[in-house]
């Protein structure tokens, strides 16, 4: 119930990206900004002006404003100190977890791993396998990884491929 509730509120508060504002934006974003009032630099009315300006500003620019599409992007365009409560609003949008999926493959990850090698494993090796799992799509090259490890630990025999 709790993420049905953050996902509307989340949507709501998206509509301040230019490229989903339209003439009727005001009102949602304003039901989900309420959620945040307490974070904003100023109140809700201060918004709703915010909120007028910032649909003024955008309907001059059409072109750029369907190139803006992440609240990253439009929080940029917020560097100027004119909207603040936006900026804020934008900011909270831009950092929200999209999903949780990211946390629970740390843990499967952690999980499977720590029950295969529980006994021999250190810490550092523990977060060095759990990082190559977790992160796959990162190419690691063999290669770097001898010259890495030659360079760190001195030994009689050359490493040679």
């Amino acid at each position: 119930m709790l993420l049905d509730n953050q996902n509307n509120i989340v949507f709501k508060i998206q509509q301040l990206i230019p490229n989903y504002l339209n003439a009727h934006s005001e009102e949602e974003i304003l039901k989900g900004a309420s959620f945040y009032e307490s974070d904003l630099p100023g109140t809700l009315n201060e918004l709703k002006a915010e909120i007028m300006m910032w649909q003024l500003h955008w309907a001059k620019q059409t072109e750029k404003k369907s190139k803006i599409i992440t609240a990253m992007e439009a929080f940029k365009e917020t560097e100027g100190g004119y909207f603040p409560n936006i900026r804020q609003l934008l900011l909270i949008l831009a950092v929200l977890p999209v999903t949780t999926s990211t946390s629970e493959r740390s843990f499967s990850t952690l999980k499977r791993i720590k029950s295969y090698l529980r006994t021999t494993m250190e810490e550092n090796r523990l977060n060095g396998l759990s990082l190559l799992n977790i992160h796959y799509q990162i190419d690691i090259k063999p290669e770097e990884v001898i010259d890495l490890f030659a360079k760190q630990h001195s030994r009689r025999l050359q490493f040679c491929l």
